[in-house]
């Protein structure tokens, strides 16, 4: 079971759908989990980081290096291999409403634009989450939306928004099981897989002067009608 406790988008403005109804793809859920596996294995394993940040400090090309980070993770630690979630997971359509959606930049500590867009907010009954490495899986979840959260919270700390970024932190730590951030939550290309490194100063140096890039979420998108941050929710094994 998925449950969606703030609303969840899709990347362009609307749902995917067929003749079923609009879903949401597999691939977004698995891109969710790998960004919390890929986190929690560079945080707990120094050899891993070690490769990882070897790998970063090299030039790497920019479409290439969320695909391959992941990839250095995964053949040490194939948690996800075998995983089953549905191809497809409709979204009843009682629950896909169209909403102003505004971007709030965490460095300029203001709202920078706003868009309409499909947004979705519920339970899916339907989307089973399978795997022999559940309980790893977990773990690594609550590391990455607690370290994520921790993030926002700091980026946030004396906005309009304090209060509800420790509200997501308190359902994170006392009552969500599988803690997840799915779907466009963000505008930031690589959203939060490599958050990890931004804590490492030689890393995150070299990656703003040599290639340009902020690994850091820059910015977070708002739901101003429900008051809520997009893309929070959890996996009910």
């Amino acid at each position: 079971m998925l449950i969606f406790w703030s609303g969840t988008s899709f990347e362009r403005k609307s749902f995917p759908e067929d003749e079923k109804g609009k879903f949401i793809p597999r691939n977004v859920i698995l891109e969710a989990l790998e960004s919390a596996v890929v986190f929690y294995y560079i945080k707990k394993d120094k050899e891993i980081e070690n490769i990882v940040k070897k790998y970063l400090m090299q030039k790497p090309k920019l479409k290439e290096i969320s695909k391959e980070v992941k990839k250095r993770v995964f053949k040490k630690y194939p948690v996800l291999e075998g995983i089953e979630i549905p191809e497809k997971i409709y979204l009843p359509k009682e629950h896909i409403s169209k909403e102003l959606v505004k971007v709030y930049d965490l460095e300029k500590k203001e709202f920078t634009k706003s868009f309409k867009t499909e947004i979705f907010k519920g339970v899916l009954e339907n989307a089973e989450v399978k795997s022999e490495n559940i309980e790893k899986i977990r773990t690594a979840c609550k590391s990455y939306a607690r370290a994520l959260a921790e993030y926002e919270h700091k980026e946030l700390k004396g906005s309009e928004f304090e209060d509800l970024i420790i509200e997501i932190q308190n359902s994170i730590a006392n009552e969500w099981d599988i803690p997840v951030r799915i779907g466009h939550w963000t505008n930031t290309p690589y959203k939060g897989d490599l958050l990890f490194f931004w804590r490492i100063k030689e890393v995150r140096e070299y990656l703003i002067k040599e290639l340009d890039i902020d690994i850091r979420p820059k910015d977070v998108l708002y739901l101003p009608r429900t008051n809520e941050f997009l893309g929070w929710g959890e996996i009910k094994d």
